[in-house]
């Protein structure tokens, strides 16, 4: 008679269990990245009071007979749905949309996460709350190689960028055609126009740059030509010629080919070489009006990382206070082929285990690696009318599994009395 009673006993504590799980759930219901779990039970083992027999020529078979001897948890799963995406405005929040775990490391050992509130520490790094560094490729001149093995990521707000020399300076606008030839005179008259603009070296540092332009007179009588004469600060850097034909277009071929100023700005900088890009001026009457200027160089000044934000695939773009902006890094994803075998740790980390397989590493967006969005947190997926429900279910197995209880109990005083 005790069978019954031992058989209670464990689906006692088997519903116990599925309490501790639910509870678990409500608790972590506001966790970012919680990811609910899920109880089964399965049979324990069968007494087997009679085997099966096979049929004869006088007797049919018989099935077995067995007692089962109770239940035991067959597993505690995860289960790994999307999440809501709660809207923080913090750039260092991060939630993924779709598969995927964020890596993290803590010397030679790295966890995965979806919990995705991370910040920077004082030396620039970006952890998670519990200290992690979050892990992924440092970019190089803008460009991030994701094909290597992730490491820590530095965000290093207030720090210096790299500058970038002027190589190319294009200029737009007009030169005046209605200008004569240019008479040095005295007194001077004619077409002569000055116009100038700043240029950088390898260092970040702004020279002034001056071009003269004078008219002469054009190589045919329906082409008109300006000479000009360039400086870096007050310094020659190269000369050439301007040419337009008689519809005041820009005539390339004869004009200087291929025009550089050369500059060494000294101070430990390098030598500068600057190419000059004069095709889309234009030479038309505009009654002493000059307006050919340089609209644009592709070098700046160097600027300090005042903010930065993380794009769809991981990228980590930092704004300058010299207005430009670079990548600075990229966030790396992995991916699992079984994820329900990760081993969950504190904090919301995982740890791979042999029946999770090898993280898959990459980018955001590729593979089976979902997109990532900045400012966002993934918040628990956990759903309350379903953990009620599964009170719920627990508690009225418990109580029926505690009547049993009850019953062998009763059932067992009388036994006790028939001696009297």
């Amino acid at each position: 008679m005790s069978i019954a009673m031992f058989n209670a006993i464990s689906g006692l504590t088997n519903y116990q269990k599925a309490l501790d799980v639910v509870s678990n759930n409500i608790a972590n219901m506001s966790t970012p990245g919680f990811k609910r779990s899920f109880i089964s039970f399965k049979e324990m083992v069968y007494h087997t009071l009679q085997g099966a027999s096979q049929p004869s020529a006088n007797l049919g078979g018989t099935n077995p007979v067995q007692l089962g001897l109770g239940a035991t948890i067959g597993s505690i799963g995860t289960q790994y749905t999307q999440g809501t995406l709660e809207t923080t405005g913090r750039a260092t929040d991060l939630a993924i949309t779709g598969d995927g775990f964020f890596m993290l490391g803590a010397g030679n050992d790295r966890f995965y996460t979806r919990n995705g509130s991370f910040s920077i520490d004082v030396n620039g790094n970006l952890v998670s709350s519990n200290g992690y560094y979050v892990q992924g490729w440092a970019a190089s001149n803008g460009e991030v190689n994701s094909t290597g093995e992730p490491a820590n990521l530095k965000i290093p707000i207030g720090s210096d960028s790299i500058a970038k020399p002027t190589t190319k300076v294009s200029f737009s606008g007009n030169l005046d055609a209605s200008q004569d030839v240019y008479n040095a005179g005295p007194p001077a008259t004619g077409g002569i126009y000055t116009a100038e603009s700043e240029v950088y070296d390898s260092l970040g540092r702004a020279h002034t740059m001056s071009i003269t332009y004078q008219k002469v007179a054009g190589p045919s009588s329906t082409e008109s030509q300006w000479d000009w004469t360039a400086t870096i600060d007050g310094t020659a850097a190269g000369t050439g010629s301007l040419v337009y034909d008689d519809q005041g277009n820009f005539d390339a071929a004869q004009s200087t080919a291929n025009p550089t100023l050369t500059f060494s700005p000294g101070d430990g900088a390098e030598d500068m070489s600057v190419a000059l890009d004069f095709s889309t001026s234009t030479q038309k009457a505009t009654k002493g009006e000059y307006s050919l200027i340089a609209s644009g160089q592709d070098g700046f000044k160097a600027g300090s990382l005042e903010s930065f934000t993380v794009d769809q695939t991981g990228k980590i773009i930092g704004s300058y206070s010299n207005g430009m902006t670079q990548t600075i890094g990229q966030v790396a994803l992995a991916s699992f082929v079984n994820p329900e075998g990760l081993e969950k740790g504190d904090s919301g980390i995982l740890r791979a285990t042999a029946n999770s397989g090898a993280p898959q590493i990459g980018t955001a967006g590729t593979g089976a690696r979902g997109t990532m969005n900045s400012g966002t947190l993934e918040m628990s997926n956990v759903d309350l009318s379903t953990e009620f429900t599964r009170m719920i279910i627990a508690q009225r197995a418990f109580q029926a599994n505690s009547k049993v209880i009850s019953v062998m109990d009763e059932v067992m005083q009388e036994m006790a009395n028939l001696k009297r």
